[in-house]
């Protein structure tokens, strides 16, 4: 029943009252019942809705009234409400929480806390309310912190549109997205909120759309991340109430506890700053927010409680952190498109986007005034930083799927001078400074970008912070790049905004499609300049404008001019190489070049030099950018430092002025000579630049030389013993610079005079024409250097030219030719001077000419330098052939000493003057004949001439006649005359005679004059017009020439007439001869008579009207061709045929429409289609089906033809193929439909045997094929691609490969292929389900059964005493080790020899001996249980030698890669018995005294005395007694020293089996003679220990004189130490040589396998070549290639599934063998077809197991059921040999079994065949079959026969038919024997496998020959014979030291037990160490 829920707040605080909406049906009715409801019937009052719209009406009542309305009484509809109401409201969730479910949590990525993402939640929405505020837009986030954190309180305030009760439940339903919501205005209209324009989009930059508030998820997530409940309080626009609701943890709690509605509460109406609901004293900060409502038009505030400790104290201590990434992810809408660009100090940009406020206000207790932070005021936000560190920008914009933008910029953070400007980011946890490993000389800049992606991600304008995009395609760095450095690819940040058409999660952390959808190859990329789209290869904009970021931002700097690679040995190892050389560098603008000069810093001393190349240490080639490198400086003056240094970059001084660096080494320059000063003392001065006459002398020549000072110097300054060296000479030398060179015509040197400084005589040889240098050099000294270092000594040059003389003589220049009649040519003149120079003619010259034989002429004279050039002169004259004709010429020059010359010249024919052509008078033709004339080309002397490219030609004009374009031509180069003539004159239209004119004239000739001949043309009498006429019905139809005829298809062209005309349009009679000529395209042979008569042939028209026939006429004639043609095209005749036709998919889902629609055309008897048809024809349509929904169905006429048929539906049940019958009058189609079946509703598991009953594998198996098909309702296989499915499967049971969510194909099937099992024992659970249309469906469960592997070995275990206690030397116990499987029993087929024991040290293990070099050993099993098959024993297996912690592990070598452990034993060797003593620390041999001094007098400072058991290990633990120590002497003193206290002997207490002497002293004054003693230390019988054990003596020396002692124990030390040399030396020379032994042991052991395995390998692969590794290599490489390619090739292969893997089943039949041959395989396995799938079991049991597991649909056979006395004898030969042994009976028989091949399990394999085949024989055809069998039964009992055919005779005789017909291989279906590889694989096995032991030996031997031959060097090396002679030194020092203690010759039997006490003793601290 719905009922509402209405307050009366016109006054009071009454509770609501239920009004029952049932039988309510208008507003009158309503309003009626509330009346009397409040007892209202004389009040005046409104209804209204909590969002103040009134009801007043029907349509408001229909509208906001329904069930569970919360109204309002009121006095108007903006009264105050006179008490608080609530409303309640549902919130449960929208469905899209389950459609659109995932992970929707806020987490931390890159080390960031994640809170103020969820902040940033409550941001968007506060955006979103915001947007369309015309002022300001509030968003204000206030933190009350309290020391007790339960208390804080975190308030989210905006000043946006607020939300109306409906809205504040929308809010709180989750997963409501903007899509769903529904908003309510005051005037009661409702609104989607998805109802954004997108379109504006594309207009506003960035995306800063406010349209963030999106999925209806956020808000929640926020608010229960940042605490446990939250506050809603809101006022919207317009209203004078506020909203307010309350959801949290506790109240969720409360509600589960009281079994109540859990998303269900009440929205608080009340007016503004009512806070009388608020309970508790620590709601101060909720009253004073609510407090502050008033006044307030609209609003919203979220209010958080309950804050974790953890977030409080983040928001406190981390407030800036969290404050600047706040200011990241919303720096667009705070700071506009551009961001936060740099502006001026302490001014504020204007906010573009109607001006956002973020204020950020931190209340803490005990603080009056709060911390304030505006958003915009932050500059350490990664943006801004971004934005204010870049030099230049890229912009571009990305189309993805129309409607997706992406806006995008890059920007270019340069590097300045020495660091990386890329803006670190601080709060980074995984920005971690790294250390500089090298020390440069110069900074190395930081590694800019970095790890960090390119593009940040912005949505909607605001930033998405865990997705960002590493790189595009265009802008990433290439792999090789020569013009830009690959460091500038780590300078570029990049931003992407994107539209809302890109998918976000949730909680906006990431971007769910951007990257992948950005990468499409659809996506276009587009560079944006000025708001522009600039479309041109984007790739290429990237890397220019990159280049352009790099050259002209990044302050590096730029190396070129690269010269090479250079090394500097005098630097250190790691800095001489390599060093690249460079002439060129550019540097903060600057360019420094190989030469500059330049000024150095931070040096001592400054220096100034030249610059003389660029070094930079590395790998370089061509330019490159870098941040240092170093100079080598030639320091200036270089005369005074003649040296190279070499400086840093980073100490070049660039702000040193040239000007400074210039003065600086000026100021040492002026010491040196810097000018000379020239004077000529006699006159006859010589001028620079002056030109002298050959031969004029030059005057003497004083010179003096003067430094910058001003003075005059004859020698360099300094002092020294060199002083000859620094005098300065001057050298003059006169150079002719001649044309083949410079020339030294005169040389002279000066020194210093008394009277003269410099002084040269004068000169008057100098003749020679031409340029001269007069050069006075200073020179140092007589070695004639004239420069001191690279600078040159002062110098001066007079550079004069000599001149030619008088003219007294002329010759005759080079001429010119040929010469040619009539052709001016020129003669040169020139003028010699008595040295004969060329010199210029004398004035008024006039050349006189005179020949005999021709007339001369010339036009004047022109002078060229020093030629005079006679021009144009003309000779006339007779030449009578071409060869031309020799004449005299003399010249004469009055007034020359010589003034004639006589010259010889040939004139040659000259060019064409003139053109001769003949006849003169007019010629006649006709029409189409060629015109002839006679030409000649002479010259200007009338002499026929000749010359190349003489072609005359001849044009043809006519007045009044177009198209005359024919020329002739005539070529007269060789003989200058011949005929003109050329093509026939052909006039079009010509009608009457013509005059027409030809003008002859020589091509490209225009100084010839043209000539006119004037021809008559006449019409010609030929055909030249052809008209054709046909008969179309009554009427004549003339035929256009090229044009087309249109009649009916498969009709005829017929009365084809025509006529012939001539060019004046006479009818020309027609004839045989003309006809014969005439040629017709259509027929091969035409009848003459008709074509006379004007009658051409009929043409057949096409019968498609899409073919046309071209036909022609045509006339061959000599005169010209005559061509006429045409284009027969037929057209469509009357209906005769319907075709009907689907114009897409045919098929159609039953009782739904066909989606495509049908097209019926009409067509004539040809097919040709009718496209016009009358408006009448629609009604004669008619159609009809089975099942045919007639009245459904809509007809039309089609667009160009035909009709158009729709709606097509069939009823029924059936699918399959229908036809439609398609009815027009009399005129039948079909069209065939396919029936599909309807939408998928099921599931289907195709091929999966007993669905119902699990399938039984074991662990590793593989299952059968699986394969998933939909189905509809009806169970029909629904085709539908696409669609997602996916396999359940329990989480214990692991397939391979992993199962993954496919989609169907266009059949509807999912092919999920085979799978492998892993799985303990046990049943499973597979289910596929499928998603359709947003809903779930599921197939069926297919179980499959686990059962374990019996034949798989998985565990080692082993079972032994563990109590035992186990000593040195002894054995263990009994270990018993057995091998389990799967099935955790005993595994039957292990084998001994795969199983070992393994003993080993334990590791981190301590000992109290050494152990001497114990390896890890290794023992086989002794034997196995007979009775347990896969049990093992260890019996009596030895126990190491050395006490200790041993590890004992057993292992099964299961194959060659499976290896299998037991546990890992721990067991401690305990030492054996107690048999000797020894010392631990012997201190060496002591010498004491009995003098008064205790030091004198000490034996022993502190000896360890341990018991030994017979391996050496310390033994006696938990042995206790008394070890008695006393002095005894060797050589029977009696007189023997006493010990302190003057005792015989002491007592020490032996505890664990360890005594320790310490402080033992002889007594003071003690007897004795002096010698050797030795202290004998001995066990007492009362210790408790069974055995005797001998005592142990320790040597020493006493001495009566205390002089004597010291010389005794300094001897007695250097012999300790002597003895210690030797035995190590020994013990080194005994191991070396031992090792030697071994090691050629090892060589002769490897060289003879090697050769052995050679052997092998040339048996078994049939090659003799030597054999390196490499080619060994390269065999085994081939030999395992060829094995892969015949594993590859296809082979024959069964697919049954294979059986059980269990111990007692040895597998199905099919399996069980091999059958080499195709046909006897396809025979034979259709002969067993039967048996075939049959399992095969060791016993009847586990028979009846598998037929109980399987429900008895299994075929099984157990071994133990079979008869074995019946089974045939393999050896057994055929039966016909018995009776005739002798003959060969045709066919080739062979038993069948023999033709099988067992790869296992031979003997079971045998028992099975035998008895299912018997003695079946194989023969080739049923021909030799019959034959076997007719002369086997004569003597005995046939078998069954079979033949390689594939035919059968039966034991009984029957053959033929079907049944006794082999099936071929494809209708087996895979049940087959499977083929062998073949013997090419196994021969390539076994030459592999030689192989490979062939490498390994040669490997082995070439190793071992390595080591013994580095131990042979080593042995033989310097340093080893250095150890022999140290050796045999100190032998002879220690027989020199025994001699002087008196050992030797004293007591020799002391000696010999002395030393071999000591060689032991040293022995033992040898090994020790």
């Amino acid at each position: 029943m719905s009922i509402v829920f209405v307050f009366d707040r016109r006054s009071g605080n009454e509770p609501e009252h239920f009004i029952s909406l049932g039988g309510l049906f208008s507003f009158s009715e309503f309003r009626q019942t509330v009346t009397e409801d409040f007892g209202l019937s004389d009040q005046k009052f409104v209804i209204a809705t909590t969002g103040r719209v009134e009801i007043r009406d029907d349509d408001t009542y229909e509208r906001f009234v329904d069930d569970g309305t919360t109204l309002y009484l009121l006095h108007d509809i903006n009264q105050e409400l006179t008490a608080q109401a609530t409303e309640r409201v549902a919130f449960l969730p929208h469905y899209d929480t389950l459609v659109k479910s995932g992970i929707y949590e806020y987490y931390a990525s890159a080390g960031h806390n994640p809170l103020p993402y969820a902040f940033a939640e409550l941001i968007d929405n506060a955006l979103a309310a915001t947007a369309k505020n015309s002022g300001p837009r509030e968003i204000e986030l206030r933190l009350f912190m309290d020391n007790d954190p339960s208390k804080t309180v975190i308030c989210v305030i905006d000043n946006g549109k607020g939300m109306t009760s409906r809205e504040l439940n929308q809010w709180a339903i989750y997963r409501l997205s903007k899509f769903s919501r529904r908003s309510t205005d005051e005037l009661g209209n409702t609104s989607n909120e998805s109802t954004h324009d997108e379109t504006e989009d594309e207009h506003i930059p960035r995306s800063l759309n406010s349209d963030i508030s999106y999925f209806g998820v956020g808000g929640k997530q926020a608010v229960f991340f940042i605490g446990t409940s939250t506050r809603m309080i809101s006022k919207p626009k317009g209203s004078i109430d506020v909203h307010e609701l309350l959801v949290s943890k506790e109240d969720f709690e409360q509600k589960e506890r009281n079994k109540e509605a859990i998303y269900e509460g009440y929205i608080r109406n009340r007016k503004a700053g009512d806070a009388s609901h608020l309970c508790g004293n620590n709601l101060d900060c909720m009253r004073d927010l609510i407090s502050a409502e008033r006044g307030k038009d609209q609003f919203t505030a979220v209010v958080i409680t309950g804050i974790p400790t953890a977030h409080v104290h983040y928001l406190r201590y981390g407030f800036n952190i969290w404050c600047t990434q706040l200011a990241n992810i919303y720096h667009y809408y705070i700071h506009g498109q551009d961001g936060n660009v740099a502006t001026a100090a302490h001014s504020r940009a204007a906010n573009p986007l109607k001006n956002i406020n973020v204020e950020l206000k931190m209340y803490s207790r005990g603080q009056i005034q709060p911390k304030v932070l505006n958003l915009r005021d932050i500059e350490e936000d990664m943006q801004t930083l971004f934005i204010r560190s870049a030099a230049n920008t890229f912009e571009f914009r990305a189309k993805v799927e129309g409607t997706g933008i992406v806006e995008g910029i890059i920007r270019y953070h340069p590097f300045l001078f020495d660091r990386e400007t890329y803006p670190d980011d601080f709060f980074d946890p995984r920005e971690v400074e790294v250390e500089d490993e090298h020390d440069h000389d110069y900074t190395i800049p930081a590694s800019g970008r970095g790890h960090h992606a390119i593009f940040n991600c912005f949505w909607n304008g605001r930033l998405i912070p865990y997705t960002t995009v590493e790189e595009f395609s265009w802008c990433a760095q290439p792999k090789k790049t020569k013009l830009i450095p690959q460091e500038c690819w780590n300078r570029i940040s990049g931003v992407l905004w994107t539209n809302a058409k890109f998918q976000v999660s949730t909680n906006k952390l990431t971007f769910l499609d951007l990257e992948v959808r950005l990468k499409d190859k659809n996506t276009v990329f587009t560079r944006i300049i000025n708001g522009q789209e600039r479309r041109a290869n984007i790739d290429k904009q990237f890397l220019d404008w990159l280049k352009e970021c790099h050259e002209q931002s990044d302050k590096q700097v730029k190396f070129s001019e690269f010269k090479g690679q250079i090394t500097r040995p005098a630097l250190p190892k790691n800095k001489q190489g390599p060093w690249a050389v460079y002439e060129e560098i550019q540097w903060d603008g600057r360019t420094y070049q190989k030469g500059d000069m330049i000024k150095t810093c931070r040096t001592a001393p400054v220096l100034y030099g030249r610059v003389n190349r660029f070094l930079l240490f590395g790998d370089h080639d061509g330019e490159v950018f870098a941040t240092g490198g170093e100079i080598e400086l030639q320091q200036e003056p270089h005369y005074f430092y003649d040296e190279v240094k070499y400086v840093p970059l980073f100490k070049l001084d660039r702000s040193a002025p040239q000007d400074v660096i210039t003065r600086a080494i000026e100021e040492d320059k002026s010491k040196l000579p810097e000018k000379l000063i020239i004077s000529w003392p006699e006159g006859e001065e010589l001028k620079d630049g002056e030109k002298v006459p050959a031969g004029r002398t030059i005057g003497a020549i004083k010179a003096e030389i003067m430094n910058k000072k001003g003075e005059l110097i004859s020698k360099l300054p300094g002092s020294g013993s060199s002083q000859a060296k620094k005098r300065l000479l001057i050298e003059l030398t006169v150079i002719w610079h001649s044309r083949n060179g410079d020339e030294i015509i005169a040389s002279h040197i000066s020194s210093h005079g008394t009277n003269w400084p410099y002084w040269f005589k004068k000169m008057e040889n100098i003749r020679k024409m031409g340029p001269h240098t007069l050069n006075l050099q200073v020179c140092l000294s007589e070695s004639g250097v004239t420069s001191l270092a690279d600078t040159k000594l002062p110098s001066a040059k007079y550079r004069f030219t000599v001149t030619e003389a008088n003219a007294v003589r002329f010759i005759v220049g080079m001429l010119d030719g040929p010469f040619r009649i009539g052709s001016p040519f020129n003669v040169p003149l020139e003028f010699q001077d008595m040295f004969g120079n060329l010199t210029k003619y004398p004035a008024s010259v006039k050349p006189l000419l005179a020949a005999s034989g021709l007339e001369l002429s010339y036009g004047w004279s022109i002078s060229r330098g020093n030629t005079l050039l006679v021009n144009d002169i003309v000779a006339l004259g007779t030449v009578q052939t071409n060869a031309g004709k020799n004449f005299n010429l003399e010249i004469k020059i009055l007034g020359l000493e010589e003034d004639s010359q006589m010259l010889k010249i040939r004139l040659l024919p000259g060019l064409p003057h003139s053109i001769s052509v003949s006849p003169e008078d007019p010629q006649s033709i006709e029409n189409g004949e060629s015109v002839s004339f006679e030409v000649e080309v002479k010259d200007k002397g009338q002499n026929l001439t000749t010359q190349p490219k003489i072609t005359v030609v001849a044009t043809f004009a006519c007045d009044g006649v177009d198209g005359l374009s024919t020329t002739y031509f005539l070529d007269c180069s060789n003989t200058g005359r011949g005929t003109l003539s050329g093509p026939p004159l052909l006039l079009k239209k010509l009608r009457d005679p013509v005059n027409i004119t030809a003008s002859i004239d020589l091509q490209g000739n225009r100084d010839v004059a043209a000539v006119k001949r004037s021809i008559i043309v006449a019409p010609s009498k030929h055909a030249a017009v052809l008209q054709l006429t046909y008969r179309n019905g009554d009427k004549t139809v003339s035929v256009v020439n090229n044009k087309d005829v249109l009649i009916e298809a498969g009709s005829f062209l017929t009365h084809l007439q025509f006529k012939l005309l001539d060019e004046a349009g006479r009818e020309i009679p027609l004839d045989s001869k003309l006809v014969s000529k005439l040629k017709v395209s259509w027929v091969q042979k035409t009848q003459v008579g008709e074509l006379v008569q004007g009658v051409l042939p009929n043409i057949k028209v096409p019968n498609s009207v899409v073919d046309s026939r071209c036909v022609s006429i045509s006339i061959h004639d000599s005169a010209g061709d005559l061509d006429f043609s045409f284009t027969v095209r037929p057209v469509a005749g009357e209906p005769a045929c319907i075709k009907a036709v689907c114009s897409g998919d045919s098929s159609i889902r039953l009782g739904h429409p066909l989606k495509a629609d049908i097209l019926a055309t009409l067509a004539d008897r040809h097919g040709n289609l009718i496209k016009k048809l009358p408006p009448r024809a629609l009604a004669d349509l008619q159609l009809s089906g089975e099942g045919l929904v007639v009245e459904e169905t809509v007809r039309s006429f089609g667009q160009t033809s035909g009709f158009h048929i729709s709606g097509i539906r069939f009823n029924g049940s059936e699918l399959g193929t229908r036809e439609l019958c398609i009815t027009w009058r009399n005129l039948i189609s079909y069209v065939r439909l396919s029936v599909i079946a309807g939408p998928a509703t099921k599931l289907r598991v195709a091929d999966w045997p007993e669905q119902d009953e699990p399938i039984v594998v074991s662990n590793g198996d593989k299952l059968p094929p699986l394969t998933v098909q939909l189905c509809d309702d009806a169970g029909h296989s629904a085709a539908e691609p696409n669609v997602k499915v996916q396999l359940h499967k329990d989480s214990a049971l692991k397939l391979t490969p992993v199962s993954t969510s496919l989609k169907t194909n266009e059949n509807g099937k999912v092919h999920f292929g085979v799978f492998t099992v892993h799985a303990s024992r046990g049943t499973y659970e597979l289910v596929p389900k499928a998603f359709i249309q947003r809903s779930m469906v599921s197939g069926p469960a297919l179980k499959v059964t686990i059962q374990p592997d019996t034949n798989k070995p998985v565990k080692v275990d082993v079972r032994f005493e563990t109590q035992r206690t186990y000593s040195a030397g002894s054995v263990f116990s009994d270990f018993i080790v057995r091998v389990l499987a799967e099935d955790d029993m005993l595994l039957d087929t292990a084998e001994s020899a795969k199983m070992s024991m393994i003993i080993r040290k334990a590791v981190g293990t301590t000992q109290q001996t050494p152990a001497q070099g114990f390896q890890a050993m290794s023992f086989p099993p002794d034997d196995a249980d007979s009775d347990k098959k896969g049990a093992f024993c260890f019996r009596k297996k030895p126990i190491p030698e050395v006490a200790g912690a041993y590890e004992v592990q057993f292992v099964y070598n299961a194959d060659k890669s499976t290896k299998i452990y037991s546990r890992l034993i721990l067991l401690e060797v305990k030492p054996s018995v107690p048999v000797t003593i020894s010392v631990l620390n012997s201190p060496g041999v002591a010498t004491a005294s009995n003098a008064r001094k205790p030091l004198s007098r000490l034996l022993i400072r502190s000896v360890t005395l341990a018991l030994n058991d017979v391996f050496g290990n310390i033994a006696g633990e938990n042995l206790s007694g008394m070890v008695e120590v006393k002095v005894v002497s060797e050589t029977g003193a009696i007189e023997l020293p006493q010990l302190e206290g003057n005792k015989h002997s002491i007592e020490v207490p032996l505890n664990n089996g360890q005594a320790t002497l310490q402080n033992i002293l002889l007594a003071e004054n003690t007897q004795g003679k002096s010698g050797e003693y030795c202290l004998c230390c001995s066990l007492l019988g009362n210790a408790s220990w069974s055995t005797t054990i001998p005592p142990i003596n320790i040597p020493f020396f006493f001495c009566n004189d205390v002089k004597k002692q010291a010389y005794f124990t300094f001897l007695s030390k250097e012999r300790d130490q002597l003895n210690t040399s030797i035995e190590a030396y020994h013990s080194l020379f005994k191991t070396t040589k031992q090792l030697t032994t071994a090691l050629k042991l090892a060589v002769a052991e490897a060289t003879q396998q090697e050769q052995k395995l050679r052997i092998e390998y040339r048996k078994t692969c049939g090659q003799n070549q030597t054999l390196s590794l490499e080619s060994v290599d390269r065999l085994v490489l081939q030999c395992e290639q060829k094995q892969e390619e015949i594993r590859r090739k296809p082979r024959r292969q069964c697919s049954l599934q294979p059986a059980p893997k269990e111990a007692n089943i040895i597998g199905k039949i099919a399996h069980l063998a091999q059958v080499a041959d195709d046909d006897i395989a396809r025979c034979l396995s259709w002969h067993m077809s039967g048996d075939m799938d049959c399992v095969v079991t060791r016993t009847t049991a586990t028979a009846l197991e598998l037929h109980k597991a399987t429900h008895g649909k299994q075929q099984l056979l157990a071994l133990d059921f079979i008869c074995k006395k019946t089974m045939p004898d393999w050896s057994r030969s055929l039966p016909h040999v018995k009776f005739s042994s002798r003959s060969v009976p045709p066919g080739n028989p062979i038993f069948a079994r023999d033709l099988l091949i067992f790869t296992e399990h031979v003997e079971e394999c045998k028992t099975v065949f035998g008895m299912l085949l018997g003695d079946t024989i194989f023969l080739d055809t049923l021909k030799d079959a019959t034959e076997y069998r007719q002369q086997l039964v004569k003597h005995t009992y046939c078998p069954t026969l079979l033949t390689r055919d594939g035919d059968r005779i039966r034991s009984n005789g029957k053959f033929g038919g079907q049944s006794n017909k082999a099936w071929p291989l494809e209708k087996l279906k895979g049940n087959v024997f499977s083929a062998p590889l073949s013997l090419d694989y196994q021969k390539a096995c076994r030459q592999l496998d030689t192989i490979q032991k062939l490498r390994s030996a040669m490997t082995n031997l070439e190793q071992t020959k390595h080591e013994l031959q580095e131990h042979l060097d080593h042995e033989n090396s310097s340093e080893m014979q250095s150890k022999v002679m140290e050796c045999k030194e100190a032998e002879q020092s220690l027989q020199k030291i025994n001699v002087k203690l008196g050992r030797i010759e004293c007591n020799e039997a002391f000696c010999t037990r002395f030393m071999l006490y000591h060689t032991l003793y040293v022995s033992f601290r040898v090994l020790t160490f």
